[in-house]
């Protein structure tokens, strides 16, 4: 919103602080010419500004429509994720090319998706790589790039590609075990872990997320219990294994006395428990006895994320059910919250929209999260901008109709855009009119439709139409996303008023629904019109006809939408026989 108030009226786009410059809009930079435009990208990349997909790909296209400038490398490093090597070839070769594309963030783009799978063959295709042999030469050329190859080139070049493994954002199941095996081994250039360092560990934090039980029990105790507070989270790494992994490098102690007592000396202060290897220290008998229920409360958010095992937990669930839950241990449950069954979260009273909030800012089951929003609003929680923040696009589609109709335009004034791409339409019908009558009072066409895009999946015809009118630029994938019907309503001329310079992406789109209908209820002359190319429109001289279905629902529904296309003249005569008959 602060991008399309400022752009218009500044003349210097480097004095703009950083969070102007991260809401560029695709629509408001319409207004620009090429010389203004390159100057705000390279504000941007001065300011080392990160855009999201949509913004890259539209500034992009745009510094793009006369070829790529000769200043390329002064624009946004993430650009080069959206050329391919021949818009590049004008200004360099192809391995300088791979070499921008690894430096960039490519995060940018999904993991898995076409667009990086595309950015992967070219580069191997460039470097020559046709085995699964890969350099340390070439693992340094594909940079972040390395991060999206198979688990069987890991396997094959993983020791000659660890330095740059160890930057990747996350690795999928089959990457992960071939990259343990490989460290488990020590056929790599840090060798066996046994034989690691401090500093190793160091080079090496970026995989931590994936070493497992083989990998920790050779690392020597005096490098690996410094660090062990790193391991706490690790996906590939049970909390038991951890467990019995730090027991297993401790000295052997007497077993206790079989008494109802806490050993002297063995009382849990604040002081214990804040220590990471506390639970090691206690037996299951210990902890029951030794706990107490105020120090537990006090401590809870860190107690939450110590490697209890599986014997110990039921003993910390115990205690946590006696304190009855108030606000002040749900919100510190942390990742106690996995001991909680749905029967346990619907005995809860709360309405604070803190306590929601600790409550939601994990990964959670849509049963259980749903189960928690219900409680919260059953106990009377607002339906507020702040709740509604706090929901966000991962849980909005979870509301029911009876919480959805609580919601008013005030909450959305005041609410971060959420993505109800996912939701059902029945949740895009509720919430649309509730986010328009929120907006109305934007009179600037590129700042009312940043608001309202993210809820136009319920917006109907008539409000479509009015939208084309105002030059927004829709996005192809915001457009696919609009209410079947609302679509199908639509002219030419209106889909042009929409999309704008992304016109030319609705080709793209022409034999997927809902465009595919909707291109069957144009004229092939008025598709004509647009320029890009479509087919399967009515040729002219045809009528269509949609034929009312009187038989069951299964034949009405199999054959809806179809038209009957016949020749004026053949229709004339169908008629003259009849009456004459």
């Amino acid at each position: 919103m602060f991008f399309n108030d400022f752009i218009r009226n500044v003349s210097d786009f480097k004095s703009l602080c950083a969070p102007v410059l991260q809401g560029f809009t695709c629509a408001a930079a319409s207004s620009l010419d090429t010389e203004r435009l390159q100057e705000l990208a390279k504000a941007i990349k001065e300011k080392n500004i990160s855009l999201g997909k949509d913004q890259l790909l539209c500034l992009a296209n745009k510094l793009m429509l006369h070829g790529i400038p000769r200043d390329f490398n002064n624009y946004p490093n993430d650009l080069v994720l959206f050329l391919s090597p021949s818009d590049y070839g004008a200004i360099g070769s192809c391995k300088e090319y791979v070499a921008h594309v690894g430096k960039a963030n490519i995060d940018v783009l999904e993991k898995g998706s076409p667009q990086r799978r595309q950015l992967l063959a070219e580069a191997l295709d460039c470097l020559k790589i046709s085995g699964l042999h890969v350099s340390e030469e070439n693992a340094e050329i594909l940079g972040h790039l390395v991060c999206d190859l198979s688990a069987d080139y890991f396997k094959t070049s993983g020791k000659n590609m660890l330095k740059q493994l160890t930057r990747c954002q996350s690795f999928s199941v089959d990457q992960a075990k071939a990259i343990q095996a490989i460290l488990c081994s020590g056929d790599t250039p840090v060798g066996p872990p046994s034989e690691w360092s401090s500093s190793t560990l160091e080079k090496l934090s970026g995989l931590f997320q994936i070493f497992d039980y083989c990998i920790l029990q050779q690392i020597p105790a005096s490098v690996l219990l410094p660090r062990l507070k790193c391991f706490r989270h690790t996906p590939y790494l049970l909390r038991k294994e951890l467990a019995s992994l730090v027991k297993n490098l401790q000295p052997a102690r007497l077993k206790r006395s079989s008494d109802s007592q806490c050993p002297p000396g063995k009382n849990v202060t604040d002081e214990i428990a804040q220590d990471d290897l506390m639970p090691i220290e206690y037996t299951v008998e210990e902890l029951r006895d030794c706990l107490g229920i105020p120090v537990l409360i006090r401590n809870l958010g860190t107690l939450s994320t110590f490697a209890f095992t599986d014997e110990q937990l039921p003993v910390i669930k115990a205690k946590l059910d006696e304190t009855g839950y108030p606000d002040q241990v749900l919100r510190n449950l942390g990742d106690f919250k996995d001991l909680m069954s749905l029967e346990d979260i619907k005995k809860w009273k709360f309405n604070s929209t803190e306590t929601l909030a600790s409550l939601l800012n994990d990964k959670l089951s849509p049963e259980g999260a749903t189960a928690i929003i219900h409680q919260y609003t059953d106990s009377g929680g607002p339906l507020n901008a702040a709740a509604l923040n706090v929901i966000g696009t991962k849980y909005i589609c979870l509301l029911d109709s009876d919480q959805l109709e609580r919601i008013d335009e005030n909450a959305i004034n005041g609410t971060n855009p959420l993505d109800l791409s996912n939701c059902t339409q029945t949740t895009k019908d509720i919430l649309y009119p509730k986010a328009k009558r929120a907006f109305s009072d934007r009179h600037n066409p590129p700042r009312y439709y940043g608001l309202i895009k993210s809820y136009l999946g319920g917006a109907p015809g008539d409000d479509l139409r009015a939208l084309s009118k105002d030059g927004v630029n829709m996005d192809i994938n915001t457009f696919m996303k609009l209410r079947p019907d609302s679509l199908l309503s639509l002219t030419p001329s209106n889909v042009k008023g929409l999309l704008g310079e992304h016109l030319k992406d609705l080709k793209g789109q022409e034999n997927n629904s809902p465009v595919k209908e909707w291109i069957a209820r144009q004229k092939q002359s008025d598709l004509d019109q647009l320029g890009i190319g479509l087919v399967g429109g009515t040729p002219d001289g045809y009528v269509n006809i949609t034929p009312r279905h009187h038989g069951p629902p299964e034949a009405s529904g199999a054959t809806k939408g179809h038209s009957l296309h016949l020749y004026p003249s053949l229709l004339l005569t169908l008629l003259l026989t009849s009456f004459l008959s």
